[in-house]
């Protein structure tokens, strides 16, 4: 647990009290009792982080791996108190320590701060020099306004954003230093570019979007100048089009939701017409300040898990297995998985799907996968354990956390054993898997493949409950007209799964790369997953039919 100095911690007698008014303000106001799940009530990663970090500002001294490991508020409340070997958070986040003074002193005029790169932003670093693609880590989100657009009013917003960000400020020294270096910036010329198209509509609007991304991405990167993001207006006749493009390097996909949703109420403050500089914007548009820190922190628990022979030996058992479907030589770099295949899901389906997880006792994320695994079993046509990669929330556990932008999610591989149990047992034992490994999730990827030769696993999991639309919609002024979402991993095959995809609903993408694992594949991968979700929420007690082993033996 995670001890806070923020106020005295409740009494014991109002403990179930407040953790139950914190959760259900996280979970969209659902009432919860004190057996309720929080994961199987909607819960995952990132919401987990904001109840812990409120608990924590209210004195209650839980940490992330106690509500993975005590769902209920009745477990909570047992668990507060007892004796936990985490640190205390860092209140405030000294970039200027984690240098040494010889670095200190080559500093250019202009910097604010400046640390060590991690590890993991060298990693995707390393992968895009070596890929020569620039499109590698570049995730872009866009929306469209029915309403004339005010450029000053918008660029306002923009400064007032970039001055909340270390991270919008943010550029990287690869050479200059004993080490390579984060340098933070105090300012930087908001790369906001207008594109004044008189007279287009909605469609025209899009069209000349969609020409400016098509271009700009194709720009190689130059890492040593800030900001590493990029922001295009196409204003057109009563209607503008909004393109932001950040690399993964400073942001993950939390963060990219997280600075649209700030931009939006930025910009309507301002619209509003609130005076004064940009700096008092976020104020007027009711945002919170952003705690200093979550660099450091991170930095040190990616640290810390690097000299750890623990979290090094647990990584090795966890990948330490053959290929599933595909040999790609030692470190062979990127895949280029520019293929997909998509299936949407019904809402009766997501309804059942949340209503199973109720049931079982398991996140939503645990559902997906599951029948992920199943799918992927069957593909490979292999009994006994397998690997798949599975992405993490890595974020610091600070109060304000969420309010953060940067770099915190990280890609493991998890492995799962041979069942012959039912739905319910293979979904329990994923979610006991995903908890086991939550020690070390600050681990860097690019480690775990240097030490393997290899990388780790073939198919990578994503799950992903977007939050954007509901936190922009109580945001008021002209309503968003439509969204898209838009980004280019590094994993030769990729499933997503979308729940509440802005405008699209929620939806199973696979992505693959066809010089490694061909279309049929994809689609077939595809099915299976559909038929795994419908056949375990109509009884998630039975058990998944048998797949069939390369030796023409039943195998589950």
């Amino acid at each position: 647990m995670t001890h806070s100095t923020t106020r005295p911690a409740p009494e014991a007698t109002d403990l179930a009290t407040a953790l139950a008014t914190i959760m259900s303000t996280h979970l969209s106001d659902q009432p919860i009792g004190l057996d309720d799940d929080f994961y199987a009530m909607g819960g995952d990663s990132l919401i987990a982080l904001r109840v812990v970090t409120d608990a924590q500002r209210s004195g209650i001294q839980i940490g992330l791996r106690d509500l993975l490991y005590h769902p209920t508020i009745r477990e909570l409340v047992a668990a507060v108190g007892k004796e936990d070997p985490n640190p205390p958070p860092y209140s405030g986040d000294a970039h200027t320590e984690l240098l040494p003074p010889a670095d200190m002193a080559l500093l250019p005029a202009g910097v604010a701060s400046a640390a060590p790169t991690t590890e993991l932003q060298l990693g995707m670093i390393y992968l895009i020099e070596h890929s020569g693609d620039p499109q590698l880590y570049q995730a872009l989100i866009g929306w469209q306004v029915r309403a004339d657009f005010d450029e000053p009013r918008f660029r306002a917003a923009l400064d007032a954003l970039v001055a909340r960000h270390e991270a919008l400020r943010t550029s990287f020294d690869l050479g200059g230093f004993s080490q390579p270096v984060q340098l933070v910036w105090s300012s930087i010329t908001t790369p906001l570019t207008v594109e004044v198209a008189a007279g287009a509509d909605a469609t025209e609007a899009r069209a000349a979007a969609r020409r400016w991304r098509e271009n700009t991405l194709t720009l190689p990167i130059d890492w040593s100048q800030a900001p590493l993001w990029r922001c295009h207006v196409v204003a057109g006749d009563g209607v503008f089009d909004v393109t932001v493009v950040m690399h993964h390097a400073i942001v993950d996909g939390w963060s990219y939701g997280r600075v649209v949703v700030e931009l939006l109420r930025l910009y309507h403050a301002a619209a509003a017409g609130a005076a004064g500089p940009a700096a008092g914007l976020d104020e007027q548009a009711g945002l919170p300040p952003v705690p200093a820190g979550a660099h450091r922190r991170f930095l040190d628990a990616e640290r810390a898990a690097l000299a750890s022979e623990a979290a090094e030996r647990y990584w090795r058992q966890q990948s330490d297995l053959p290929p599933l479907l595909f040999e790609r030589g030692p470190l062979s770099g990127p895949a280029d998985a520019r293929l997909s295949t998509s299936f949407a899901m019904p809402a009766e389906l997501m309804r059942r799907l949340r209503e199973t997880a109720r049931t079982v006792g398991v996140p939503l994320k645990s559902l997906g996968l599951t029948a992920h695994v199943w799918a992927l079993r069957a593909l490979a046509r292999r009994a006994g354990d397998i690997v798949t990669g599975v992405v993490v929330n890595a974020r610091p556990e600070t109060p304000g956390a969420d309010l953060v932008v940067g770099p915190y999610l990280n890609t493991v591989p998890m492995r799962i054993g041979d069942t012959r149990g039912t739905w319910a047992d293979t979904a329990r034992g994923v979610f006991d898997a995903e908890r086991e490994g939550s020690a070390y999730w600050a681990y860097p990827l690019a480690r775990i493949e240097t030490g393997l030769g290899r990388p780790p696993f073939d198919a990578t999991f994503n799950f992903t409950q977007f939050q954007i639309d509901r936190d922009a919609s109580g945001i008021p002024g002209p309503p968003i007209d439509s969204w898209w979402i838009e980004g280019k991993p590094s994993f030769a095959f990729r499933v997503d799964f979308d729940v509440d995809v802005t405008d699209a609903g929620s939806r199973l993408v696979v992505s693959f790369d066809p010089a490694l694992l061909t279309a049929a594949q994809a689609e077939l991968h595809l099915a299976r997953m559909r038929e795994a979700l419908t056949l375990l929420t109509a009884d998630p007690w039975a058990h998944p039919p048998a797949t069939r082993r390369p030796d023409g033996k039943d195998g589950r």
